[in-house]
């Protein structure tokens, strides 16, 4: 079964929608089985998207390296000398940002995950443990020119639930970092990702129906 509202998932996982459509959509997923199996399938996308370069996406056009294993052709004679015409300026093609995206999807879909080099300045790491719901999370946070990445690691999650992951400002400001099934190990790290800098970050709360389970700051 499918659903029309799932063509909102990647603005809704983005962060991209205005206030009134994201509490909209929110109200639509809990009675949206299609949705809900959608938006767990591409939760790590926003992470994702941030690992991908744009020159990743460049069309080769060189000629491909000739086969050692040919013979090459006896020469034949030279034709008469022709005008040689200008040459045109050499141009480069890139991919539209949506065919980048599309291609993440795919990564996503097969299982492919990007781990994050961690250097210097450029990541801090937080941990947090909540003693009424037992819940303990670590967050990489990794500074990037766009916001920053996020690499979450939970234990204790409990079983068969939809886990979102909402990052507060010091501004008083939210957004979705991303979404997530709680069936995994508990040593595997789940990606996402913020417009919000490193700095401006307050904190991380880890919700699962409506409830924080964990709040990881600094």
């Amino acid at each position: 079964m499918s659903c029309a509202r799932t063509v909102a998932l990647g603005a809704y996982l983005l962060g991209s929608l205005d206030p009134a459509e994201r509490s909209s959509f929110e109200r639509h997923l809990p009675g949206c089985a299609a949705c809900r199996r959608e938006m767990v399938r591409l939760a790590p996308l926003p992470g994702l998207l941030g690992q991908m370069r744009l020159s990743d996406l460049e069309l080769p056009f060189e000629d491909p390296a000739p086969d050692p294993d040919l013979r090459p052709l006896p020469p034949e004679p030279e034709p008469e000398p022709e005008p040689v015409p200008e040459p045109a300026p050499t141009r480069r093609r890139r991919w539209p940002v949506l065919v980048g995206a599309a291609a993440l999807a795919v990564l996503v879909a097969l299982g492919v995950a990007f781990v994050p080099r961690l250097v210097g300045d450029d990541a801090v790491t937080w941990h947090a443990a909540d003693a009424s719901s037992g819940v303990v999370a670590s967050a990489d946070l990794v500074r990037k020119s766009w916001g920053t990445e996020l690499w979450v690691s939970t234990e204790n999650m409990p079983k068969g639930a939809r886990c979102k992951l909402i990052v507060h400002d010091r501004d008083g400001r939210t957004e979705i970092g991303g979404w997530w099934g709680t069936d995994h190990a508990d040593d595997e790290r789940i990606p996402g990702s913020t417009s919000f800098p490193v700095e401006r970050i307050e904190r991380l709360d880890i919700v699962v129906d409506m409830t924080v389970l964990v709040s990881v700051r600094p």
